[in-house]
């Protein structure tokens, strides 16, 4: 059976194992807040969420800065294996449980293709009356847009001069 995620179907590989491709959210994009808290969500960052059944993104602190992070329900759910992968009550299991589980809220996305982020995330994130929202592969982050330009900055001079080793192709969706 061959399941669709992010709007795509499924793709078959090797021995029957079923490889589902997942959002692939990428670019930067920069849209005004309303004083209700909604904003665009970029048609490009829309076009990657499933069409068919419930549009919403999953939203939670950065737990690495002034950001708020996004992301979709397969992806939210992989963070949540992850976390359980630590001892159970450890401290590094209730660190990240509470720093992403327990702070992500579900926001749906509406008809005109706007969010809602809540008071207390535009709180935490700095947002005043624009954001910037910036593809993170997976996941996408959202900025106020004065603290991105500054990390977009230092993170372009830290990258210089590095290298990186490509995942090879098998298994992924191309």
């Amino acid at each position: 059976m061959r399941e669709t995620v992010c709007g795509h179907p499924g793709v078959l590989f090797g021995e029957g194992l079923e490889v589902t491709p997942m959002a692939l959210f990428a670019g930067t994009f920069e849209n005004r807040i309303d004083r209700k808290g909604r904003v665009s969500l970029p048609a490009d960052f829309r076009a990657e969420l499933p069409a068919d059944g419930a549009r919403v993104v999953y939203v939670y602190p950065s737990p690495r800065g002034t950001a708020l992070e996004a992301c979709d329900r397969g992806f939210m759910q992989r963070m949540s294996d992850s976390i359980e992968q630590f001892d159970i009550f450890s401290d590094e299991e209730d660190d990240m449980t509470a720093s992403i589980v327990a702070a992500a809220r579900r926001i749906t996305i509406d008809t005109e293709g706007r969010i809602a982020l809540p008071p207390e995330l535009i709180a935490e994130a700095g947002i005043e009356d624009a954001v910037t929202f910036v593809g993170r592969g997976a996941r996408f982050q959202i900025w106020n847009p004065g603290d991105h330009k500054s990390y977009a900055a230092e993170a372009r001079e830290r990258a210089k001069g590095r290298t990186m080793r490509l995942l090879p192709p098998e298994g992924r969706d191309q």
